[in-house]
């Protein structure tokens, strides 16, 4: 095909060469006709490639987009079971508000719930961030994990530090015991878990454009 158009421009070019009144002019106007065919050739073969580098960026967003989908999932469920015991936590420590003794059971209560928040605090601390993220999506995800690590972590010293306080063979006075739960418990419980600036950014991120899905 290019040796076809070549031979058509050549005659072309014969063709013209009649009408031009000098040789001079007549290169003029070849070197205008090349520098055309250059510039036309070198734009043609930009926007080729731009066009195979937004292929290959599409598909890389959409892998990572799955791949933060799953990730979020499984740290959401881990998010469920923290407010779970949290809420739990509240609950015990309401009871013992309005309670008239002491029961060992409510002891009891807190030691489980302390044992199930070690566990939980495992979990978050194996989080990881999956490799193919890039620099920027691994950097933001990477501070949603510390943020995670630092809430759950106040979450299970503020349990731990209530079922110390709470031992029956030290905890004699009821109403001292609430007294020493309500300090713990403004001390130590975290404020909370703002993470949603990060994962809207994540997510932005790897949100392919519109106009690149119509390419």
């Amino acid at each position: 095909m290019t040796y076809i158009l070549a031979v058509i421009a050549a005659a072309v070019l014969i063709t013209l060469y009649k009408f031009f009144p000098s040789r001079k002019i007549f290169a003029y106007f070849c070197a205008m006709l090349l520098i055309v065919f250059c510039v036309s050739s070198f734009i043609q073969s930009r926007s080729s490639q731009e066009e195979n580098i937004s292929r290959a960026q599409i598909e890389k967003i959409r892998r990572q987009e799955e791949i933060f989908a799953s990730w979020y999932t499984a740290y959401q469920k881990n998010i469920d079971r923290l407010d779970i015991n949290w809420q739990l936590y509240f609950s015990i420590v309401e009871t013992l508000k309005t309670a008239e003794i002491y029961e060992y059971s409510t002891y009891e209560q807190l030691v489980e719930l302390e044992r199930d928040m070690l566990k939980e605090q495992t979990r978050i601390y194996l989080l990881n961030v999956p490799p193919e993220f890039d620099a920027e999506c691994r950097m933001l995800l990477t501070e949603v994990i510390i943020k995670t690590q630092a809430y759950v972590d106040a979450q299970v010293k503020t349990i731990s530090l209530t079922r110390e306080a709470a031992n029956p063979e030290t905890a004699t006075d009821l109403a001292l015991l609430n007294k020493k739960i309500r300090e713990i418990t403004i001390r130590e419980s975290p404020a909370g878990l703002f993470t949603a600036k990060e994962i809207s950014a994540i997510r932005d991120k790897l949100t392919v454009p519109e106009e690149a899905e119509l390419k």
